[in-house]
Parts: structure tokens; C-alpha cells; sequence
């Protein structure tokens, strides 16, 4: 009996050649090792129709929100707008108040000045008009009285008008205080809406790259943009109508979809029996799909050998009227009847539409 494990040449072979062999195989696994350590890493796969879409949508989300964000930050932005401008023409009030009070204490210095001349260094009279004017002994005290209510009422005025004066600086001190503050709030609301400006903008930019892809997945048609479209690897009866249009590159329209939905639940494949990957129960023979029933009927193998068998029937020559309906796309009740007068054998089912 000869070793089929080994050959006979190789069992008597001395011990250095087993040795060299062995070198030699360590050579071999670390040239091996190293090459594929210097091969680049897979390149991730492309992101499918559904991931798309779902990006899509959540992009879309971010941006109502901005759009709501920013909505709220700009009426908050007009109010602090409003704000300042009103505390704006606040200061200008006050500045007024100021200059006005400032001149009026002004003109009461100069009014204070020019009556104390007057008193103390007689003004337009001289000596002799005071002299004879005075009578007695109370005249002389009168006149002294008037000249000390005279100074008082100036000395009054000038605090008061002093004052007056005080109370504008102060005033001027807090309203520039108020609009120190304004202005802060407006440049932190207009922060804010920049920034939300730009995300939003970078939201849009995104929105739009992932429309582009979605767009061009769809455009491109064909089993590879109908596999795309797989959530998470599986489909609905909706998401394989929507599929198998793509696939076969006729329109996704709203009577397509739901002629194509209303023929899997006339037909009860994949998800009514254990025909897999095969809604419409179609015959087809593939590498390894087996047979689901006395018909012939397949259980495939992948969503992807489905798509094809359904497919390759559609286009056998015997289906001309349902290829038709479909391609125009506008009359789900029109691929039923087609459905129903062909030798598919589901009959017609308008009546699930």
C-alpha cells in the first residue's frame, strides 16, 4: 500500500533535507508575511442606497433644527438690535442733558461773577448815588440783607445747577454702561449666528454630495444600484419593488411600486413561504437553488441570484406585456392585466390594488 501522505522517495530522505526544508518553508511563510503586511488594507465598501438615505435624512434633520436654531437666534438678534439702538438713543439724550446743564452752570457762573461786581464793586453806581440814598441806620442794614439774598439765591442756583450737572454725568456714565452691555449682547447673538450659518452651510454641502451619490446610484440602474438599495442586507416588499424597478431600469413610480407590491402579495413568496429571496415565485433555474415545490418554483440563494432569476424571466420573451406596462409606469391596474393575461400564473389582481 502506498502512503498517499508521503511518497515513498521522501521517506528515507536524510535528516539535512528535511532540515533545508524546513528552512526554506520559513523563508516562504516570512516573504509571505511580509508582502501581505505591505499590502494596503482593504479599501472600505462604498456606502449602499439605504445608508445613503439615511444620511440623508439625518442631514436633513440637523438642518430643521439649525433652521429652527437660527430662527430663534435672529429674533433674539433683532431684540438685541432694538436694544442698543434704543439704549443708543438714550445716550444721545443724556449727552444733550449733559451739554445743556454743563452751559446753564456755565452761564450761572457768569451770572454769579457779573452780581458780585455789581455788589461788591458797585457796577453802574458810584459812591455818591449809594450814599444818598440811604436815609438811616436801617437802610444801611437793608441793603446789606439784600446784598446777602442776593448772594445766597447765586449760590443756590450755582449748587443746584452743579447738580443739575452731576446728575448728567451720571447719567451719561450709565447709559454708556448700558450700551457697553448692548452692544456685548448683540456681538454674542451675532456670534452665534454666524456660527450657526456656517453649519448650516456645511450641512447643505453634505446634503447636497449625498443627494449627487443618491442620484447617481439610481441613474446608473442596473443590479448593483438594486442590491444598494437593501437595509441592512434585506428588503421589505416595498424597498424589492422599489429594487427590482431600478434593477430593471424602469421608472420608481407610485403605480409601479405598488403594482410590483400587490403581485409578491398575490404571488406569497419569501415572506409567505420558504421560497427565499424569490417574491414573485418564479421558476428560474440558478447554481444552486433548490426547488420549493411540484411547479418548480426556487428557493434561492441571495437576494441577489432572486433579483437575477426575476429578471432573466421577465426578459424570456414571454412577458413583452408586463415589461411594457412597467416601462410606462403609469397605470399599476395596466400591470395586472398584463400580469393576468400572461403565462405567469398569478392571474390578475387589480383587485389588491
Amino acid at each position: 500500500m502506498v502512503d498517499s501522505v508521503i511518497p515513498p522517495r521522501q521517506r528515507h530522505a536524510p535528516r539535512r533535507r528535511h532540515r533545508a526544508a524546513a528552512a526554506a518553508l520559513c523563508v516562504v511563510v516570512l516573504l509571505a508575511g511580509g508582502v501581505a503586511a505591505a499590502l494596503p488594507a482593504r479599501a472600505a465598501a462604498a456606502p449602499s442606497l439605504h445608508e445613503l438615505q439615511k444620511e440623508a435624512k439625518r442631514t436633513r434633520a440637523e438642518m430643521e433644527s439649525l433652521q429652527a436654531d437660527l430662527q430663534s437666534v435672529g429674533a433674539a438678534l433683532v431684540e438685541a438690535q432694538g436694544k442698543l439702538d434704543e439704549v443708543n438713543q438714550e445716550l444721545q439724550l443724556a449727552r444733550r442733558q449733559l451739554a445743556r446743564a454743563e452751559n446753564d452752570l456755565e452761564l450761572q457762573r457768569e451770572i454769579l461773577a457779573e452780581r458780585a461786581a455789581s455788589l461788591y464793586k458797585t457796577g453802574g453806581f458810584d459812591w455818591l448815588d449809594i450814599l444818598s440814598s440811604i436815609k438811616s441806620l436801617a437802610d444801611i442794614e437793608t441793603f446789606r440783607s439784600l446784598q446777602q439774598a442776593i448772594a445766597d439765591q447765586d449760590r443756590r442756583s450755582e449748587d443746584e445747577a452743579q447738580r443739575l450737572a452731576r446728575e448728567a454725568r451720571r447719567l451719561e456714565r450709565r447709559v454708556e454702561t448700558d450700551r457697553q452691555a448692548a452692544l456685548a449682547a448683540e456681538q454674542r447673538v451675532q456670534e452665534q449666528k454666524t456660527e450657526l450659518d456656517q453649519k448650516l452651510a456645511e450641512r447643505s454641502a453634505i446634503l447636497q454630495d449625498v443627494t449627487r451619490r443618491i442620484k447617481k446610484i439610481l441613474a446608473s440602474g442596473g443590479l448593483g444600484a438594486a442590491l444598494a438599495m437593501a437595509k441592512n442586507g434585506q428588503f421589505t416588499q416595498i424597498t424589492w419593488a422599489r429594487a427590482l424597478l431600478v434593477a430593471l431600469r424602469f421608472p420608481v413610480t407610485a403605480d409601479n411600486v405598488a403594482a410590483i407590491t400587490a403581485w409578491e402579495m398575490a404571488e406569497g413568496g419569501h415572506w409567505y413561504n420558504t421560497a427565499y429571496y424569490n417574491p414573485l415565485n418564479t421558476t428560474q433555474s440558478m447554481p444552486g437553488a433548490t426547488v420549493f415545490n411540484s411547479v418548480g418554483v426556487k428557493a434561492y440563494t441571495s437576494w441577489k441570484q432572486g433579483l437575477q432569476a426575476t429578471i432573466i424571466t421577465l426578459k424570456n420573451g414571454y412577458y413583452g406585456g408586463i415589461l411594457d406596462a412597467l416601462r410606462r409606469g403609469n397605470d399599476a391596474e395596466a400591470v395586472a392585466r398584463a400580469v393576468g393575461a400572461s403565462p405567469w400564473g398569478t392571474g390578475n389582481f387589480s383587485h389588491l390594488l
